[in-house]
């Protein structure tokens, strides 16, 4: 067994036997996880991720729902992150397209405004191969 590194991950949307893999391998590796519902959109990712004191940067952003699987990730460290990513490749849970790191930035976003970015981002990828 993996030791604990104090990780969070939040999930959205996750196709019901991926997610079951992935959660498995989570535990395996001492991860906290949080399955966001849809209600929940509208909150900081930090707070939904576990931080304290976190203020929405836009109260009033709109926010709406999204189908694709999303997949944020606090408290990873380079090493910690690799590792994790080869597990899952290695356990054939399958990609994510939609992956982001917690950060003092995006940490203030609602839910939505980090998949619009991660969306616009993801096209911009593949636009240029």
């Amino acid at each position: 067994m993996i030791k604990p590194g104090g990780e969070t991950v939040l999930l959205y949307n996750i196709d019901p036997e991926k997610g079951r893999k992935l959660r498995f391998l989570m535990v395996r590796m001492g991860m906290r996880i949080r399955v966001v519902a849809k209600e929940d959109y509208g909150k900081a990712i930090g707070t939904l991720a576990g931080m304290k004191d976190v203020t929405l940067e836009t109260p009033d952003y709109p926010v709406e729902y999204f189908q694709d699987e999303m997949m944020v990730m606090r408290g990873f460290t380079e090493g910690r992150l690799d590792m994790f990513l080869q597990a899952m490749r290695k356990e054939g849970i399958g990609r994510i397209d939609y992956k982001a790191i917690l950060t003092p930035n995006n940490c203030r976003w609602n839910s939505w405004q980090l998949y619009e970015e991660l969306k616009k981002e993801h096209e911009q990828m593949h636009q240029n191969q």
